[in-house]
């Protein structure tokens, strides 16, 4: 039983290892957070450039 275990075990392994190596894609995990962090990155540049306007008008009246 052992002595005809032992090479059909190997012979597994050898034709698994020569298979076609066909590795799956990662998946998207965080690609809907990526979006999303994009998204407040743009909108906080919106609302930075927003508020540097402000305050320039604010020195322009008080001066």
């Amino acid at each position: 039983m052992k002595t005809l275990f032992i090479p059909a075990s190997v012979c597994t392994l050898l034709l698994v290892a020569c298979g076609p190596n066909q590795a799956p894609k990662p998946p998207k995990l965080f690609e809907p957070q990526r979006q999303a962090l994009e998204k407040a990155r743009a909108v906080d540049e919106t609302v930075q450039q927003q508020a540097e306007r402000q305050r320039q008008d604010v020195d322009g009246q008080t001066q």
